[in-house]
Parts: C-alpha cells; sequence; structure tokens
C-alpha cells in the first residue's frame, strides 16, 4: 500500500492538554471533554480503515492521502482519504459514529436521537465538487472522481427517513473492495493526462495543515490553565526536591516529568519559555532551578542571558 504516513493530529495533542489543565469547574470543560471524544473518535475510524486498504489488491500506480488540505479561492476543503490511481480518483469520507443513525438526505441531515449532523454524502460531494476544480486549475482537466462517506463503527445502526439515491454513496468498509473493483471495470480505458507520482508531489506541494488554536477557539487565557508537574501515576501534582519530581500522594519520582507539562505549555501557551516563565509553570524553588533544568534539556535557543527564550518545540 502506497501512502502518506499518517500524522497524530494537532487539534487532538492540544485538547488532551486542555482536558489536563483545564480546572473541571470551568464553564468551557464540559465542551472540551465532548470535543476531544469527538476527535479521537474521528482519528481511530481514520486508523481503522489502514486494514481495509491493506487488503485491498490496487496496481501498481496508486497512491492514498491522508488528511490532504487544498486551498481553493480564499476557503479551503480538506478530505479524509484520497485515493489516487491510473484511472480514477476516490474521496472517501470517515465516520465513526454509534447508535442508530437515520440519514435523511431530503433534509441535508444525519439525525442520531437528538443530535443532528451534516449529510455526510453532501459533505463528501462537495469535496469531490472542489477537487475537480482545483485539479482543472492545475493540470487542465480532472479524472473521473468518486465520493463515498464510510460508517466504520460496526455497533451503529444504519437507517434511511426515505428512500434516496445517495443512500448508495454510504458504504460499510468492507464494500470497498467491490466498489474499487466497479470502478477499475467502469474507467479501464480512461488514462490520465499524467503520471500518478506527478498528482501526488503536487497535491502534497499545495497541502495546507490546518492550524488549530484551542485556546482561541474556546476564548481562553493562561490564566484559566492550572501550572505545575502532574503525577504520571496519581491525580497528584509533584514537587521538586534536589533534582527529581516527588509526588506527596503516592510518593513517585521522575526525574524527567516535567517533559509532559512542557509539552502542554508548547501547546497551549507558547512554543518558547523564558526561565522565569519556566519556574512560575513549573513551581520550581528559585529561577537558578530552571535555568539548571531548561539547560539540562539541551533545548536550542536564543536571546541573551537575560533575555534568554528556550524552543519547545
Amino acid at each position: 500500500m502506497n501512502s502518506t504516513p499518517r500524522t497524530f493530529p494537532a487539534k487532538i495533542r492540544q485538547l488532551e492538554a486542555l482536558e489536563s489543565r483545564l480546572p473541571v469547574a470551568h464553564e468551557i470543560y464540559p465542551a472540551i471533554i465532548s470535543e476531544v471524544k469527538r476527535a479521537r473518535a474521528g482519528w481511530r475510524g481514520e486508523v481503522s480503515m489502514d486494514y481495509y486498504y491493506r487488503q485491498l489488491d490496487l496496481p501498481r500506480q496508486h497512491y492514498f492521502v491522508h488528511q490532504l488540505r487544498l486551498a481553493r479561492n480564499r476557503d479551503f476543503f480538506q478530505m479524509d482519504t484520497l485515493l489516487l490511481t491510473a484511472y480514477f480518483f476516490l474521496i472517501l469520507e470517515i465516520k465513526n459514529l454509534t447508535g442508530t443513525l437515520t440519514f435523511d438526505h431530503e433534509h441535508q441531515q444525519l439525525l442520531r436521537e437528538q443530535e443532528v449532523f451534516a449529510d455526510p454524502v453532501l459533505q463528501v460531494q462537495q469535496q469531490a465538487a472542489s477537487l475537480k476544480v482545483w485539479l482543472q486549475r492545475h493540470f487542465g482537466s480532472s479524472p473521473p472522481i468518486y465520493a463515498y462517506a464510510v460508517m466504520t463503527n460496526e455497533n451503529s445502526i444504519l437507517k434511511n427517513a426515505t428512500p434516496h439515491p445517495l443512500h448508495r454513496q454510504i458504504i460499510r468498509p468492507p464494500a470497498l473492495r467491490q466498489i474499487l473493483q466497479d470502478l477499475f471495470e467502469k474507467e479501464r480505458y480512461h488514462a490520465l493526462n499524467a503520471e500518478v507520482n506527478t498528482y501526488v508531489s503536487t497535491l502534497r506541494t499545495a497541502h495546507r495543515p490546518l492550524k488549530y488554536r484551542a485556546m482561541e477557539k474556546y476564548g481562553l487565557d493562561r490564566a484559566d490553565l492550572k501550572n505545575g508537574v502532574f503525577c504520571p501515576s496519581c491525580p497528584g501534582m509533584m514537587k521538586w526536591w534536589y533534582g527529581t519530581w516527588v509526588c506527596p500522594r503516592c510518593e513517585n519520582k521522575s526525574r524527567d516529568a516535567h517533559r509532559k507539562a512542557l509539552d502542554d505549555y508548547a501547546l497551549l501557551i507558547s512554543p518558547h519559555i523564558s526561565t522565569g516563565e519556566c519556574q512560575n509553570y513549573l513551581g520550581l524553588p528559585s529561577i537558578n532551578s530552571a535555568q539548571r533544568l531548561l539547560k539540562k534539556m539541551n533545548l536550542p535557543h536564543s536571546g541573551g542571558t537575560k533575555s534568554r527564550k528556550y524552543h519547545l518545540s
């Protein structure tokens, strides 16, 4: 299987950092928990598809591109998975939803009890339309583009509010094999006007990753977050004691528990930190302790002695 490597979403990393750093009593906390659950489920759904991709009998000239985000005019469109072949392209919109799912295509929505979601078929059709325009602009023409919504959760029940032709574009993962066989048969006489690798190279160069900023999205600032080094073994907060982090609650000891705390800082606050900021954030007893800790991490830095900033990412 030829594919771009998946990268764990920065969005989930930031949300998980917020989940641990935001006080439980904060008014935004329930929204963070809900969002991180959705994001994790979505990621699991996308990763679960790799098993089915590996089972496919694909020609040598093929390539899977994941999480591709392209600019169109002043806006962007993103595809969960794009399969490029020498005959056609295929876009997959992947959903990992539980429960009884009712597709109401007449009203462009997906229902789950009292929850309403956008119709995933219309979503993936819009992606196909945007990709077609993008390819025409960059290559002069577009190959045939097909699009399906893939429901990955085996425990979900799929229903159709009323019979509708769009329902044919909603599939379970095992159906992908037969769909591809039919498409290869249908498009076997069609040839692209460029090599698959040329398309892949151009698309990857044009990829624009989403710059997600959880703090900005939820209207949070530095003062909303908890400082300190969390114990990896219990809910306690660790203390710095002669070069070692010690948890007063469970007596766990660690020499590098601060690394996770500094990761959180880089994700949520800033990729740079001064010794004074480090002392305050980690709860170190002195500025010298912060300086020694940061130097020991061998982080790149900039600025003079008094204005020095250490680069965390």
